[in-house]
């Protein structure tokens, strides 16, 4: 008897899990459709240039690590680790004194970012104030006429990301020199104010896609904890 209710319950959640993970699927496809729509159908005074040419690009380093007076709390220290799924940066953490960012390359506000080598290769975010970051960081400033976010924003395109693959190499360990990285392609809009009418209606959408994913996120938690709820009733003599 007790397996038979399990039986049925357990089906009941698979249908529930499916359907969660489909609109888990729907919404992120949202926003990657409308990303796909601001740069596939670019204007007529769109121009591709090699990112080099949108700014100056840099590598993270990392001071020295004997010396305990590089790490404070003075700048944030970013780590692959520190790169949140909608762009934003965690700033918490690993930090460095005034010391250890004199001996570090300080990236301003407003810069994009990407990881560069290992496992999250492309991985990509959008700083809102001054951090420093370990070298498998690779990071431009934007120039006056280019919004970094709008840089951000390409980063995560299929195509780019596409791009940084291909030139990463086919090693264990995938890798994407800083040169290489500097003269990857992207699509620019002559005006600054095309870029940033861009970088409004993807960030409403990313909004709107991160709410819609945090629902379906917590339903797949709330029925997995259900099964296991179940589970303990059900062995313990609790279900009826």
């Amino acid at each position: 008897r007790i397996v038979a209710v399990l039986d049925k319950a357990f089906a009941g959640i698979a249908t529930a899990t499916a359907n969660q993970q489909k609109n888990l699927t729907n919404a992120r496809a949202l926003f990657e459709s409308a990303l796909s729509k601001i740069f596939d159908r670019e204007g007529s005074d769109w121009r591709q240039v090699p990112l080099i040419e949108a700014g100056q690009t840099i590598t993270g380093n990392t001071p020295k690590t004997n010396d305990k007076e590089n790490f404070g709390s003075f700048l944030p220290f970013i780590k692959p680790g520190n790169f949140m799924p909608n762009g934003s940066l965690v700033y918490d953490g690993d930090g460095l004194s005034e010391k250890g960012a004199q001996a570090s390359r300080v990236i301003p506000s407003g810069s994009a970012l990407m990881v560069c080598i290992g496992a999250t290769i492309g991985k990509s975010g959008y700083t809102e104030r001054e951090v420093t970051a370990n070298q498998q960081i690779n990071a431009v400033i934007p120039k006056r006429e280019v919004l970094g976010k709008f840089l951000y924003y390409q980063f995560i395109t299929a195509e780019f990301q596409q791009s940084v693959l291909d030139s990463s190499g086919q090693a264990t360990l995938p890798i994407i020199s800083k040169s290489k990285w500097s003269n990857l392609h992207v699509r620019l809009p002559r005006h600054q104010n095309e870029q940033a009418r861009a970088v409004k209606i993807l960030d409403q959408i990313s909004e709107k896609s991160e709410k819609l994913l945090d629902v379906q996120r917590r339903k797949l938690a709330a029925l997995a904890e259900l099964k296991q709820t179940l589970l303990q009733k059900a062995f313990a003599g609790e279900l009826t």
